[in-house]
């Protein structure tokens, strides 16, 4: 019997609450989402939602415009994907072949890691708005309820960009801590395992920046996504 070879697929992006649990940061208490919401939307945004979330229906979906849009979005967030994680890689710091002077301190050691998570954020965080603002209006041409879907989560996204970034300035943080469990465990072998743990966090924050917009091309194949 001939044997038939799979190709091995990547293992999917850990969910980044996960693993922040997992590294030992404990989870925040969350007040209920719509409180939090209100709390960082302006009164004029929310009479603003209000008004969206009530308007009576309007034209009816173009199945052209929202074929044409999903075709767009599941080819382009395949493209944002690889772009943005081929640029996760760097040689010289995956190797941990940088020399070290013998006075280094481990926050001088670690400022190229660091550097390169915080280059890495910026580019996700803007490559991906981007998109959204791309995707939002292909949704905008479909219909009136896709467009109305797509003012609303401009006015989401724009509320919660100042607590998305709060809550990313926490990783370096978190990093730095990762990087002196392992520099104390093995000053020959931190890199590495520092490495790993990267990788490992950028993959996660790509994930959970993209769950947004895998609600907007999710939107494109529901009879009512509001």
């Amino acid at each position: 019997m001939q044997l038939i070879s799979r190709p091995v697929l990547p293992s999917p992006p850990e969910s980044l609450s996960r693993l922040l649990r997992e590294w030992g940061m404990a989870p925040v208490p969350l007040a209920p989402a719509a409180a939090r919401l209100g709390a960082w939307l302006g009164w004029a945004d929310a009479i603003t939602i209000s008004q969206l979330l009530t308007a009576p229906p309007g034209k009816a979906a173009s199945e052209a415009a929202r074929s044409e849009a999903r075709c767009w979005a599941g080819g382009e967030l395949e493209l944002v994907r690889a772009q943005l994680a081929s640029g996760f890689d760097n040689a010289a710091l995956a190797s941990g072949s940088e020399p070290e002077a013998e006075d280094a301190t481990l926050p001088q050691l670690l400022a190229p890691y660091l550097q390169h998570v915080a280059q890495q954020q910026r580019t996700i965080a803007s490559r991906i708005t981007t998109f959204r603002a791309q995707l939002r209006a292909r949704l905008a041409n479909a219909s009136d309820e896709l467009a109305r879907l797509a003012q609303l989560d401009e006015y989401v996204e724009r509320a919660l960009a100042s607590p998305e970034r709060r809550a990313m300035t926490g990783v370096a943080a978190l990093l730095e801590m990762r990087a002196r469990r392992h520099y104390d465990a093995d000053r020959r072998r931190w890199r590495p395992r520092l490495w790993s743990d990267l990788q490992r966090v950028l993959r996660a924050e790509l994930d959970q920046r993209l769950q947004p917009v895998l609600g907007l091309i999710e939107a494109l194949g529901t009879s009512s996504p509001l």
